[in-house]
């Protein structure tokens, strides 16, 4: 009787010692993967001439990939089989459409404040090397659910004076986003730039085989400073005070 009872007090303590299993329905905290965007952006929106609007459709969409770990990430195109740069013509004339380079990235590590952006021009890559660029949030209670993820509301203004909304969950312990926007207690699933100029939204995450190697700063381009990069960008395609997407005509 004796054994028996010094039996169950063992067991008992065993089965204590154990590690508990989360409960059904509790969340699993994510710290590294990879989230696929689309990024549209309506081209009409930044156009006054109405034969020029005739000459290009409406929206360009694309797909951008985010590829995350705790504190770092890095930020990049999709290249799919036609270029985002193509030319559409109408007549005599031709439009020649940018959307940024097809082999941009941005590199943010949040633990050291310290960002690296490779930029396309031409045939030319380039290095940016740069403190991070901090958003100023504004948290919101407004919730909505994106892609099987809570996410909370935040708003703030870009640096042309826009409005910018981003939607963010708390699920995924990583504070970045596309492009240079992050910042947030959770990592952005969507971003929407100037009532839908631009919008990019989280249409994959993906967890699994994961290797940190993937998040790395780029380093294949001529360092340069963002003053002369945007001094060369203005000297090619004229200024661009409201950003977004550059657009010339060409005619034969």
């Amino acid at each position: 009787m004796q054994k028996n009872l010094l039996a169950v007090v063992f067991l008992i303590a065993f089965q204590s010692a154990r590690p508990q299993a989360p409960a059904t329905g509790a969340p699993v905290l994510l710290r590294e993967g990879k989230v696929i965007y689309e990024r549209k952006i309506n081209i009409h929106r930044r156009m006054t001439d109405e034969s020029m609007k005739a000459m290009v459709p409406e929206f360009n969409t694309s797909k951008t990939e985010l590829i995350f770990s705790a504190d770092e990430s890095i930020w990049r195109n999709i290249k799919e089989d036609e270029d985002i740069r193509d030319q559409a013509g109408q007549d005599n004339n031709r439009v020649i459409m940018r959307f940024g380079g097809g082999d941009d990235q941005t590199y943010k590590n949040y633990a050291t404040d310290k960002m690296t952006q490779q930029r396309e021009l031409g045939p030319k890559k380039y290095i940016i090397e740069d403190s991070l660029q901090h958003q100023s949030w504004k948290l919101e209670s407004d919730t909505r659910t994106v892609k099987g993820y809570s996410c909370k509301k935040a708003v703030t203004k870009n640096k042309e004076g826009r409005d910018v909304v981003a939607w963010y969950t708390e699920d995924i312990q990583s504070p970045s986003g596309p492009e240079q926007y992050g910042g947030l207690p959770g990592l952005i699933l969507e971003l929407n730039v100037n009532d839908a100029e631009i919008v990019f939204a989280a249409q994959e995450i993906v967890t699994k085989d994961f290797d940190k190697k993937w998040v790395a700063a780029p380093a294949n381009g001529k360092k340069i400073s963002r003053k002369d990069f945007q001094k060369m960008m203005e000297e090619q395609f004229g200024a661009q005070p409201g950003g977004g997407p550059t657009i010339r005509i060409i005619r034969n």
